[in-house]
């Protein structure tokens, strides 16, 4: 088993075989995300057993065996519940529809409205403080409290943002550090994970520190890496081992200074020279004592 420590495999060819690992667009385009509304897009659900529980979705045959047919329904003394307002002549009433036709007003315990209320400029006052469902009318405190004002610049978080997996659009371009930013804008930013830059570098005399050991003959080289294995054009440092020239010359020398130092051919040229010379003179020398002894 292959432990990937929450890193991403990228690249991934296609899956030929049912074992093999599959991309993102590839589930994408296969399979419902969940959480996310399925649009069949007039496709029919196939095969579905018949519902155990109450979340279970329910096939046609299910249906049809426990809705009301055409004849008459005797309701036994039960209640029908959650009645829809009624549009036409023949549609069944419901309470609210009945106080509403008798007094055009909704009850003090409260109702649904079917149609729009006009205002008037008016306040609707003394709205629950704090509402539990989605539906409900909320006040201008609650709004405060618990959403941030677009058009107000010094509108806060309280705490952090969790968006779920989802993303944040419309974002403008970033004006100060604590800014979100933009996917457009973090891609032309190269990742503290690493990646290729797409242009050059200008350091405006900044250094870069830190910087790892080179692997590959394109990485960038540290000081200390330099000074290890490579001389230096101001003789800072020294050879730490012979140095094979494979055959070349070595150009440019100066003359030598000390014992120590390499010798150019024209230094050693002016020394064969030299020695040549003396031993002339010397050669020369033995002659003419030799002559003038025979003599």
């Amino acid at each position: 088993m292959i432990d990937m420590n929450g890193k991403t495999i990228t690249n991934l060819g296609s899956g030929q075989t049912p074992t093999d690992a599959v991309r993102k667009k590839y589930v994408n385009e296969k399979f419902f995300e969940k959480g996310v509304p399925v649009d069949m897009q007039n496709n029919l659900i196939k095969n579905v057993l018949a519902p155990v529980d109450e979340g279970d979705a329910a096939n046609k045959s299910n249906v049809d065996s426990k809705s009301v047919g055409e004849s008459d329904l005797h309701m036994n003394g039960n209640l029908i519940k959650n009645v829809k307002w009624p549009e036409e002549d023949h549609d069944l009433l419901n309470r609210a529809y009945v106080y509403f036709v008798a007094g055009k007003r909704l009850p003090i315990g409260g109702g649904i409205m079917h149609e729009q209320i006009d205002m008037g400029e008016h306040r609707i006052r003394n709205i629950n403080p704090n509402p539990q469902n989605e539906d409900q009318l909320v006040p201008k405190q609650w709004i405060e409290e618990n959403f941030l004002n677009r058009y107000n610049p010094a509108s806060t978080m309280a705490r952090d943002l969790n968006m779920d997996g989802r993303h944040a659009s419309y974002l403008r371009e970033s004006e100060q550090n604590h800014h979100a930013v933009t996917k457009g804008y973090a891609d032309t930013k190269l990742s503290l994970l690493g990646g290729d830059m797409q242009g050059k570098i200008g350091m405006a005399g900044n250094r870069i520190s830190h910087l790892g050991e080179p692997q590959h003959d394109n990485d960038a080289l540290r000081l200390s890496s330099a000074n290890d294995y490579y001389l230096r054009r101001d003789g800072a440092n020294c050879m730490r081992n012979d140095l094979s020239v494979g055959g070349f010359r070595v150009r440019g020398m100066a003359n030598p200074q000390t014992d120590q130092d390499g010798v150019n051919l024209r230094t050693l040229q002016a020394s064969v020279a030299s020695v040549t010379s003396a031993a002339d003179t010397v050669v020369s020398n033995v002659i003419t004592n030799h002559a003038n002894t025979l003599n």
